[in-house]
């Protein structure tokens, strides 16, 4: 088996702080004082995630995104630090506040989400990597389309000169800004190796009206390896060496926030690591369902050898 550790992989998009809180009544019931389960401070946003995880099972993981210059932005440094991501190219602007949601969580599961315009949506040609880092396996764009800086100038440049020095290019979308951009579809598509939405995405991203048209879209585009990420159904993978449904595991889950992440993460080092894709998309759909299993986006502390046991 390969290992991991000589992988350099650089996680692109998003990063916000999460305040969570547990518990909450309905604003009805509401007081000026009161108890509730749990308030907890996590890192959060696509990318973000996919660094967590992609560290946690063995890869050289780098982050690159803004954050403000603010207590808030210092956080996310030192617990991106604390989970093993290499921060250098995390950058911080001293003129925006650090991207952060407030979210409660209702008795029954139910989710109000309170956020601020931050940082982390400014990232732009100037804060890429200058060069494409040396030993670069990979490019992990966990918010495709909610980097609307860089995407117009900047990351498709960025992305052409990795791949000419050998990396693969990942691509999930960032969920909250889908939306059929022609222009941008037919300058990216071409440039993903592996691109990995969720079904519920597909058909707002490439304007089609289902997913096998969708998909066609795309691979006459040029995107080769599509699989399509489906909750707790796992996946349905299109590629020229194997196409199919690869099944989730069957859990109670407590949180799906951030199973996608983690199931990116998870398939992109199965890929690093070489196995098939039709191998890579099972070990990534068992770590999705094992994330929903632990509140909050990235608290679970991944291992290869607990995806592994679930798998057996």
């Amino acid at each position: 088996m390969i290992k991991l550790n000589d992988k350099t992989v650089l996680s692109i998009g998003l990063i916000v702080l999460d305040v969570v809180a547990k518990g909450v009544q309905p604003p009805s019931a509401w007081k000026e004082k009161q108890r509730i389960d749990d308030i907890g401070l996590m890192p959060g946003g696509d990318a973000c995630n996919q660094s967590i995880f992609l560290a946690a099972l063995g890869c050289r993981s780098f982050f690159n995104g803004c954050v403000g210059g603010d207590e808030n932005g210092r956080m996310l440094r030192a617990s991106l630090e604390s989970r093993g991501v290499d921060t250098t190219w995390l950058r911080e602007k001293e003129q925006f506040k650090t991207g952060t949601a407030l979210v409660l969580v209702g008795s029954d599961g139910g989710r109000t989400i309170f956020s601020i315009q931050g940082a982390h949506n400014t990232l732009g040609k100037e804060d890429l990597p200058d060069k494409v880092p040396e030993g670069l396996s990979a490019v992990s764009l966990g918010s495709l389309f909610g980097m609307p800086v860089a995407e117009e100038d900047g990351l498709e440049q960025f992305l052409k000169k990795a791949r000419e020095k050998g990396a693969l290019i990942f691509g999930d979308l960032d969920t909250a800004r889908v939306v059929c951009d022609r222009e941008r579809l037919e300058r990216f598509a071409p440039l993903m190796d592996y691109f990995i939405p969720s079904e519920y995405d597909l058909m707002p991203y490439t304007g089609q009206p289902d997913v096998e048209r969708a998909v066609d879209a795309l691979h006459a585009l040029g995107t080769r390896n599509i699989i399509v990420k489906r909750g707790e159904k796992g996946a349905r993978v299109y590629s020229p060496s194997f196409e199919g449904d690869i099944p989730a595991l069957k859990v109670d889950p407590v949180d799906t926030t951030g199973a996608g992440d983690c199931m990116s993460a998870a398939f992109l080092t199965r890929i690093l690591a070489g196995d098939s894709i039709e191998e890579a998309a099972a070990y990534g759909c068992a770590a999705g369902s094992l994330c929903t299993l632990y509140p909050g986006a990235n608290s679970i502390r991944l291992s290869h050898e607990m995806i592994m046991k679930a798998m057996s």
